[in-house]
């Protein structure tokens, strides 16, 4: 039976070394520094952030992406998620009138939809090392880890998407409870296009770890990894 220790202190290649970002070196605290600052900064002049969602944007962001590239994973969800809330703003604010205060993330927010994913990138910072391939067969700690990664982030967005831009839908949600129809931004009513755009946000989150994997060299195959 083999040992499962492979899947610990994975160390890459000398020709992938180069590409990777080794978790919590001076380059990868310098990059995390800088871009989190940007990140909450342009979201307290752009009203997307409280202040207090502002601080709690920046710490989840450091350590994400301290952690190694795959932080930019939630780079990836907060952009897109923004972009979300700003399309049609007025549009949204004439069918739901909450939909001007939603827009601004506070702390809870901001750690709902981060906190679980900046657990286990941190975690396999800690306990793997370096990134590595998703490979239950040669590394399967540290692919449970992403994996838990990319569905955090698959769900949040789909979320994200389905309300934002579920609610310009011209079909009168349903709700999941009663199956009735229920007015725009009811919690809990559907509609098609909404759950299209759910399922959009998976897409844009898998696409965007293997774009992140291809840069760093990572085998982003599917058979092999399976």
């Amino acid at each position: 039976k083999k040992s499962n220790a492979t899947s610990y202190n994975v160390k890459p290649s000398s020709s992938l070394s180069g590409k990777m970002l080794e978790p919590f070196s001076l380059k990868a605290t310098t990059l995390a520094a800088t871009i989190a600052t940007l990140l909450s900064i342009h979201g307290l002049r752009r009203k997307s952030l409280s202040k207090w969602g502002a601080g709690a944007a920046w710490i989840v962001g450091f350590l994400s992406i301290s952690s190694g590239l795959r932080g930019f994973l939630l780079i990836l969800f907060y952009q897109a998620g923004s972009s979300a809330t700003k399309y049609h703003k007025r549009e949204k604010e004439k069918r739901d009138a909450g939909a001007s205060v939603s827009a601004q993330r506070g702390i809870q927010q901001v750690l709902c939809c981060s906190l679980i994913a900046v657990l286990c990138a941190v975690g396999h910072a800690v306990w793997i090392g370096n990134e590595c391939e998703i490979s239950f067969e040669h590394h399967p700690t540290a692919s449970k880890l992403y994996c838990a990664i990319i569905s955090h982030y698959a769900t949040c967005l789909g979320d994200t998407l389905a309300s934002e831009m579920g609610i310009l839908s011209q079909q009168a949600p349903i709700s999941i409870i009663t199956l009735k129809t229920v007015p725009h931004g009811t919690n809990g009513g559907v509609t098609w296009w909404g759950t299209m755009w759910s399922g959009i946000g998976g897409v844009i989150i898998a696409l965007g770890s293997v774009l992140l994997d291809s840069v760093s060299g990572l085998d982003t195959r599917p058979l092999p990894t399976l």
